[in-house]
């Protein structure tokens, strides 16, 4: 009964040392004659492989506090800061999306405006008859002195304002 007992433990100490020994054993890396990537624990005939260096758990920087799949070696999140940390991205994201918004209508609205001060100043250029209302509403023909000036100061706002 004593040697059935002392089997079982024989086996597991075998097991354990053929695992440990084949955990540390060098692996080699070459390419063989069609160009094909082989990778075994004997060099080839060759000579020409490339050893590789087997990454053990000290080598990986994991700690017990580290979670599994971790390579800062920080110690793993509880989920609540992980929600946290992903509620402060997601705000992040939704701040980042608004303000790229923002400068697309700003754009949008610079865009148009230039564009009406082009137009206005094409008006002028082409000799068309400029009308402005005063504050009672009723319509003032400009003469060709406040043309001329109002052309110049839609020069002036475009060369300032539409760099485009």
């Amino acid at each position: 009964m004593k040697n059935l007992l002392a089997l079982p433990s024989f086996l597991c100490a075998a097991l354990l040392l053929t695992t440990g020994a084949t955990a540390f054993a060098e692996v080699y890396k070459w390419a063989d004659k069609d160009g094909k990537i082989q990778y075994s624990d004997q060099p080839p005939l060759s000579g020409e492989a490339k050893k590789i260096k087997q990454k053990t758990k000290n080598d990986a920087g994991t700690s017990s506090a580290a979670a599994p799949g971790n390579k800062t070696g920080k110690p793993a999140l509880s989920v609540a800061d992980q929600e946290l940390e992903y509620r402060k991205r997601k705000n992040e994201k939704e701040e980042a999306e608004k303000k790229l918004q923002a400068e697309k209508e700003t754009a949008k609205q610079n865009k148009d405006y230039c564009n009406n001060l082009r137009g206005d100043l094409s008006a002028h250029a082409n000799g068309k008859r400029i009308v402005r209302y005063n504050e009672k509403g009723e319509a003032i023909t400009l003469d060709e002195k406040e043309r001329a000036e109002n052309k110049k100061q839609l020069e002036a706002q475009i060369a300032k304002e539409c760099k485009q």
